[in-house]
């Protein structure tokens, strides 16, 4: 089972000069984190990119309605935490691990290394926070490839 970081605790709030304060990953010096952060939209679910302290961080929108994005997360191991895979017309599909605490969902990347979270906060996106993840889709499956998939009661003999 996966450890729950205290969801809360990603979105640690702005420090001075409007920079969000977010938590780097382990492995948030990964040269595909670089990638990943430059790569990363200049606007999220309606909120604009946000200047983060830490390395393989970016963050939109500020205060309680920050979505965040961590690159260099500890890679998930198997789990029984819902497994989901969203995908797009072009064949585009991540496997994403959800989980919801505290009005917060985080979507972290299943089968690639190194591993990103996304928290969104319900208030953002009350209907689809799964958007977040549909946007940095394409940059995450041409950047990192994935190594395994998520796996339910079907798709096993």
């Amino acid at each position: 089972m996966l450890v729950l970081p205290a969801l809360t605790g990603l979105l640690l709030g702005i420090a001075g000069c409007g920079t969000v304060r977010v938590p780097a990953g382990p492995a948030a010096s990964d040269p595909l984190c670089a990638e990943i952060v430059l790569g990363a939209p200049h606007e999220m679910l309606g909120q604009p990119r946000a200047e983060t302290s830490s390395q393989g961080t970016v963050a939109w929108g500020s205060g309680d309605d920050t979505v965040v994005l961590r690159c260099g997360v500890a890679p998930p191991g198997p789990t029984t935490d819902a497994c989901t895979r969203l995908g797009d017309t072009d064949g585009i599909q991540v496997d994403w691990i959800v989980r919801e605490q505290d009005g917060i969902v985080l979507l972290t990347t299943y089968g690639r290394e190194p591993a990103i979270d996304i928290s969104v906060p319900r208030a953002v996106a009350p209907d689809q926070p799964s958007a977040a993840a549909m946007d940095m889709g394409r940059l995450i499956d041409a950047t990192i490839p994935a190594t395994d998939h998520c796996v339910g009661p079907g798709d096993v003999e």
